[in-house]
């Protein structure tokens, strides 16, 4: 697969998931920017990887994280920059609705649920790529599917609300 190839096959993809973690568009913006740009620098115009969405999802994950340990962010952490979460410009759909409670778990149980969910990968592959026990990551997906499910109920929920 060539560079330019890669960038528009998986640029929509990646800017979904970056997202549903840093919850700011500019910044899931910036991030895929740098994943692609790191990318090219390292193996420019051929890109010479047998999976090369596993690895872009890495970059990003691994991206992501970096930001949440950055100054920046525990900077910007005290202003409430959650609340511009930016509505689609349709209808809202029950997949957005549930997406959008997903953005309010907390980080460790939000990661989980992207990459199981979002992303469709397995237990032991999550943990592989946050360096956790596979016994902790289904302790938090099953703690985050308590809680979206608690916040489905009470928000009342939808007809998705008693599947969560």
């Amino acid at each position: 697969m060539n560079f330019v190839d890669a960038v528009e096959h998986y640029t929509t993809y990646l800017l979904k998931m970056s997202f549903l973690y840093v919850r700011d568009r500019q910044l899931a913006e910036d991030i895929v920017q740098e994943v692609f740009v790191k990318l090219y620098q390292k193996y420019g115009e051929q890109l010479p990887l047998e999976n090369p969405k596993g690895y872009l999802v890495q970059m990003t994950v691994n991206r992501c994280r970096d930001y949440f340990r950055s100054w920046h962010y525990r900077k910007v952490q005290a202003i409430d920059f959650f609340t511009a979460h930016e509505k689609a410009d349709h209808p809202p759909s029950e997949d957005s609705d549930i997406a959008e409670h997903v953005i309010k778990l907390p980080l460790k149980y939000r990661e989980v649920v992207i990459l199981h969910y979002f992303d469709e990968q397995g237990t032991a592959q999550i943990a592989a790529l946050l360096n956790i026990p596979i016994g902790t990551v289904k302790t938090r997906l099953q703690k985050a599917r308590r809680l979206l499910k608690g916040i489905l109920l009470e928000e009342g929920g939808g007809s998705y609300g008693q599947q969560a």
